[in-house]
């Protein structure tokens, strides 16, 4: 080695012991999605998590995102990730809940009377603790629980006012054996789909109807196949930010660190987004592709909870235990009191 390449080399090494850099491959990881890319909560709060890794880590680790099932229904990329040929996923509780049956206690009928009262539960100890045994049971890391959304009808057929409109349309439901309970409990047929074939079953007729929330029916391009809509808001739908718990540990603790950060931000994102996409989506529903949206009042909302709540608790008792669906609804009865007094 010359004089010159020998200084060079000794400059790189003092810098690099001064600031305390190091060269890092970069790397990338992938993020799969079933929701199509655009102005999205879900796809808002995926690009929130990118961009917030990317900063955080100085681009030492890139995302790559595959959203509209690009890589896979859910049920897919779930095991994708348990597998680990899929670093991340973002399913919804109902497809969760094939590989992880407690998680059907979030399914109770009318169980969160607000968002906000949601917010302050999926962040508290029953969650945490939920986490903790999604780990031990399947060895899926879940990074945060988000607000997929109060899910709330839609069909071809009639308006739904009351619990005995519903009887006799045949409406999708995810594939849930709670959901399937409910909807059965009300008179109708549940016809369990994945969620990548739900706009084709409902265009060719498969079924008349079926249940999401307001930025799902829109951006999921429900709303162009379906003419009437009630916000009944029968069940509070989650997401999770799952990882593969393998390739999370395998990363640094700072970059552990951020991964986790992001999900939170994306968390929130999605919480906040998906709160306000209730009314902003809905609206774009009636003025952009003329859906009858009928907003249910309380007492209709109270007709629905009598007659679905009490069956499907008693049904989830005996899937997931006693002890799983007291301290939740305990859980929530505290946080009640404790945001409103």
């Amino acid at each position: 080695m010359n004089l010159k390449k020998l200084l060079m080399a000794a400059t790189i090494a003092a810098m690099t012991a001064v600031s305390g850099l190091s060269i890092v491959e970069a790397v990338e990881i992938k993020f799969g999605i079933g929701i199509k890319e655009g102005d999205f909560p879900e796809y808002n709060a995926l690009v929130r998590f990118k961009e917030y890794v990317e900063f955080k880590t100085n681009g030492e680790i890139t995302v790559r995102l595959f959203p509209n099932n690009q890589l896979g229904g859910e049920r897919e990329m779930i095991e994708q990730v348990r597998e680990g040929s899929l670093e991340l996923t973002f399913p919804a509780d109902g497809a969760m809940a094939g590989f992880y049956p407690k998680m059907q206690v979030w399914s109770i009928p009318y169980l969160f009377e607000s968002a906000p009262i949601a917010w302050k539960v999926l962040n508290g100890e029953f969650a945490d603790n939920m986490r903790k045994d999604i780990l031990k049971e399947t060895g899926i890391n879940v990074l945060a629980f988000s607000q997929n959304g109060f899910r709330s009808f839609t069909n071809n057929v009639r308006p739904i006012i009351n619990p005995e409109d519903i009887k006799g349309l045949k409406i999708r439901v995810m594939e849930s054996p709670v959901f399937m309970k409910l909807v059965n409990g009300l008179g109708a047929t549940a016809t369990p789909i994945s969620g990548s074939e739900v706009l084709l079953a409902l265009r060719q007729g498969v079924v008349d109807g079926q249940e999401n929330p307001p930025a799902v029916v829109y951006g999921g391009g429900l709303g162009e196949v379906q003419k009437y809509y009630t916000l009944n808001e029968h069940v509070f739908g989650l997401h999770l930010i799952i990882a593969n718990d393998d390739w999370l540990n395998s990363l640094s603790p700072g970059h552990q660190q951020v991964i986790k950060d992001a999900a939170a931000l994306m968390a929130w994102t999605e919480n906040l987004q998906k709160t306000q996409g209730d009314w902003a989506f809905s609206k774009k529903l009636i003025d952009e592709l003329g859906m009858e949206i009928h907003v249910s009042t309380p007492d209709e909302k109270a007709a629905f909870k009598a007659v679905t709540q009490a069956p499907v608790v008693e049904f989830i008792r005996e899937q997931v235990g006693d002890e799983l669906v007291d301290s939740l609804i305990s859980e929530v009865e505290a946080t009640k009191v404790n945001l409103y007094k």
